[in-house]
């Protein structure tokens, strides 16, 4: 296995590159995997950087956003692989949640894979609520706390409502 890597400054043109790259691979018959940490990265890559190159392959992003409500990406994504059209060069953009989630992908051998940004190196794992989540969910604000992480912090006014329902 070879890994290449490419570091650079904030804003110095690493997605670009990234873009042009998998550009050029897809039009050699290639597969290409991007990976990245968001959905919104993902979206202004392909709006930004893949399509004005005008593909004549297969470019898709497969996200949270972009499949029925209620569905999984990662299904989405199992699924893809398995129906991918051997021997046509194509990219495909998933984030690096999704590819840590995914069970199996088939036939990875046939596919490049590209990290754009370093993946975090602890493992996401869902903690579903009770079916009483309803009662103090509304009661909570969601706290950005840096790039990865985020707190629950019960609104001010509403301590007393959170404190009656525990």
């Amino acid at each position: 296995m070879t890994i290449h890597y490419f570091d650079a400054l904030a804003g110095a043109g690493k997605t670009r590159a990234l873009a042009r790259y998998a550009d050029r691979c897809a039009r050699r018959g290639l597969k290409v995997l991007i990976v990245q940490p968001t959905q919104h990265l993902i979206d202004k890559t392909l709006s930004d950087e893949l399509l004005p190159l005008d593909p004549t392959y297969p470019c898709r992003a497969i996200h949270g956003g972009t499949v029925l409500r209620g569905a999984s990406p990662v299904g989405a994504i199992v699924a893809h692989f398995r129906d991918a059209e051997p021997g046509q060069g194509e990219v495909l953009l998933i984030t690096h949640a999704a590819l840590m989630r995914a069970p199996y992908l088939h036939k990875k051998g046939d596919w490049h894979l590209t990290m754009d940004e370093v993946p975090q190196v602890d493992v996401f794992e869902d903690l579903p609520l009770p079916d009483t989540g309803h009662l103090f969910l509304p009661h909570l604000d969601f706290l950005p706390e840096g790039p990865v992480y985020g707190r629950l912090d019960p609104f001010i006014a509403d301590r007393a409502t959170i404190e009656e329902v525990a």
